[in-house]
């Protein structure tokens, strides 16, 4: 799931720089992952890239089961864990005034494009995702600096986005209780019979009769 949101994230951006006639390539890409320590940004490429996954205590169901009615049998799984990422978009480019200028195209496009849903990111409905909400997020110098270290590498132009939110359910987990609703509803019937429906005209007759 969250491959999905991140691609989906470099290929729109990618998408808009072409539009607007920045670039004719793809400026948008992943680091190569065997280079990590210290990460290594691909130099004249803007870099999505993952710094924090978090949980969002805030909308988590306070329930320790979660009860769902699944082909007429009652269910119990753990309740979905709602999350959120923290995106670093870095900018290096050879050109420093070529790298605060893609900077500033990522700005303006997730200005403009702050929701993301299935309608106009096809590839969310695949996972489920009904809509992602993009934050821009400004962080102090001191916590800036701290980023930067734990990445072991120098402080490159880039912007920080919050992507909001994510549920996670793990449908195959799934523990199966009780007893099907159909074979319930057939016990209650069984013991409490619901009286018989008659009609008023033919009730009212039959009184007439037992009184003559």
């Amino acid at each position: 799931m969250i491959n999905v949101v991140l691609s989906v994230l470099k290929d729109k951006l990618n998408e808009y720089l072409k539009n607007v006639g920045t670039t004719e390539l793809n400026v948008v890409e992943f680091i190569d992952s065997n280079s990590n320590d210290p990460v290594s940004f691909t130099n004249d490429k803007v870099t999505p890239f993952l710094i924090n996954v978090s949980e969002d205590r805030k909308f988590r169901n306070p329930d320790q089961y979660s009860g769902i009615v699944r082909e007429g049998i009652r269910t119990q799984m753990n309740p979905e864990i709602r999350i959120e990422l923290l995106v670093l978009f870095v900018s290096k480019f050879g050109n420093y005034n070529q790298a605060l200028k893609f900077l500033s195209h990522v700005i303006k496009f997730f200005q403009a494009n702050r929701v993301f849903n299935p309608l106009n990111s096809p590839q969310l409905s695949d996972e489920n995702i009904e809509k992602l909400t993009l934050e821009l997020v400004s962080i102090p110098l001191e916590e800036q600096n701290q980023v930067w270290h734990s990445l072991n590498t120098s402080y490159l132009p880039s912007v920080l986005y919050r992507v909001r939110l994510l549920s996670f359910i793990d449908e195959q987990s799934v523990e199966f209780v009780g007893t099907p609703l159909q074979e319930i509803n057939l016990a209650v019937g069984e013991k409490y019979p619901l009286p018989e429906i008659t009609d008023p005209e033919e009730e009212e007759e039959n009184n007439i009769n037992n009184q003559a």
